[in-house]
């Protein structure tokens, strides 16, 4: 396969993943609540990598720069620091972190 069929495929990928992750606030910083360009929004990390979260969906949300910045790489809350989270994906980033403590990270 060439590379450049390659990357254009990873781009897609990339912002379909954007669009989903986007899709759970209805378009919205999942902190302050205020409306995200498609090309302006950053995809926050639950659980950071850091800490070793993964590019799992349910570890996946959407935040403006600035709130993204903000939290760096802390462990939050998620229905304290995520106001305009669906309630249907407060649910799954709790249980992806359950599963994150699990497995020994959570110390």
């Amino acid at each position: 396969m060439c590379l450049g069929v390659r990357m254009r495929g990873q781009k897609q990928r990339k912002a379909e993943i954007k669009r989903i992750v986007l899709g759970k606030t209805d378009g919205v910083c999942a902190r302050c609540g205020r409306p995200i360009p498609f090309e302006k929004a950053t995809i926050e990390h639950f659980i950071p990598k850091y800490r070793g979260g993964t590019d799992d969906e349910r570890n996946l949300l959407p935040l403006c720069k600035n709130c993204n910045k903000q939290k760096g790489s802390r462990i939050v809350a998620v229905e304290e620091y995520y106001p305009y989270l669906n309630c249907v994906f407060c649910a799954s980033a709790n249980e992806y972190k359950a599963e994150w403590e699990r497995i020994g990270n959570g110390e």
